[in-house]
């Protein structure tokens, strides 16, 4: 999408715009659905907002077309109804993240939990491992075949989803009947590890909403083609898929401070190698490193959400708002900054947001009981 929007005539605040419209939409209907929704079926949830994303992908692909076909390069009008179609499909989605993660994970617990989430995960996290490969190969080809792609893409979800069974497949958003055992004896360590994996959890998605959007104009304008920004991309989904598969098949990691203060710490020193690197490998570090904080940051979030709570569909919004809310801080004030103030801006910005966080989690760390 950035090099998509670039093509069209978008400036880098309309490139950081883009996905942060997507997100916002997806946050406030993601609190929407949470406040006015009642019981709902997560298989026929997630067919609707695949049915609407696709007709958003297929409005965005149109767009694209035209402005290409009709010269209309830079025109504001048909480039912010990218954006609208977007924030479209971005708010379609709060019906299916939350009721799918649910759905997945309803009626387990503790090591089996784990697996579980680890299986969703590994899913999700291939594809996002695949997804920018095509894409950088794509947009290269043509600009509007990503989007073409996705259409497509949306097709066959669609069909997974209709022969899908599962038998919690009644799941409530706000009213999970019945309650489940809290698997750790400390209830006041529980809420720590889960506002630590909190804070990680934001900071590494503001720190990708960064590197998704501004990163990828930055690396083009060294001389490096969108085909290679994809591929270190998929360098970044590897590493990300590896920690998330390992974290779903071991519990070794579970309530280790440690690990959550290094995840946070290491983003730091993965914005640090994007400001001062210069060189493909630097950068490819740079993305291996932040895939591994990226992971185990995913993991510890949705693994202490779920862990003990009554109502488990609660914590799936929870983490799918904290994510939102990252990337739309991080994109759309990387945009901003990229474009008004400099290019490495965002970077700096981002480092401040993880240093800030740090500080947090060392203070809930100290001082012992947080309660949510």
């Amino acid at each position: 999408m950035p090099f998509v929007v670039r093509n069209i005539g978008g400036t880098e605040s309309h490139v950081g715009y883009a996905w942060a419209a997507n997100m916002f939409g997806y946050l406030l209907c993601l609190l929407l659905a949470g406040a006015a929704l009642g019981r709902h079926n997560p298989k026929n949830t997630t067919r609707i907002a695949v049915a609407v994303n696709f007709a958003s992908a297929l409005a965005m692909s149109i767009a694209v077309y035209a402005i290409l076909l009709k010269g209309l390069v830079g025109n504001l009008v048909l480039i912010w109804l990218v954006i609208a179609a977007g924030t479209v499909a971005g708010a379609a989605m709060s019906l299916f993240w939350p009721f799918l993660m649910s759905w997945v994970s309803e009626d387990f617990e503790g090591r089996t939990l784990n697996r579980r989430l680890g299986t969703y995960n590994g899913m999700w996290s291939a594809a996002a491992m695949i997804g920018p490969l095509l894409g950088g190969v794509l947009v290269e080809t043509g600009t509007p075949l990503p989007v073409v792609f996705a259409v497509g893409g949306f097709v066959i979800c669609f069909l997974f989803l209709s022969i899908a069974t599962d038998g919690s497949v009644q799941t409530s958003l706000f009213g999970d009947a019945g309650s489940r055992p809290v698997s750790c004896e400390d209830r006041a360590a529980l809420m720590r590890f889960r506002w630590m994996a909190r804070i990680v959890l934001f900071s590494s998605w503001a720190c990708l909403g960064v590197t998704r959007s501004q990163f990828a104009l930055l690396f083009t304008s060294m001389g490096f083609s969108e085909t290679c920004f994809g591929i270190i991309v998929t360098v970044f989904g590897f590493c990300n898929f590896a920690m998330l598969t390992a974290a779903g098949k071991c519990i070794f990691w579970h309530f280790k401070s440690a690990l959550l203060l290094a995840a946070q710490a290491l983003l730091s020193v993965s914005l640090l190698m994007i400001i001062f690197g210069r060189s493909l490998p630097i950068f490819v570090l740079s993305l291996v490193i932040m895939g591994f904080s990226f992971g185990f940051a995913y993991s510890s979030h949705l693994y202490y959400g779920s862990c003990g709570t009554k109502k488990r569909s609660v914590q799936m919004v929870i983490h799918e708002a904290t994510i939102s809310i990252g990337i739309i801080v991080g994109s759309g004030a990387g945009g901003y900054l990229a474009k008004n103030i400099g290019l490495y801006q965002p970077y700096w910005f981002a480092i401040v947001l993880v240093a800030i966080g740090f500080l947090i989690q060392l203070t809930i760390l100290l001082n012992g009981k947080l309660a949510r």
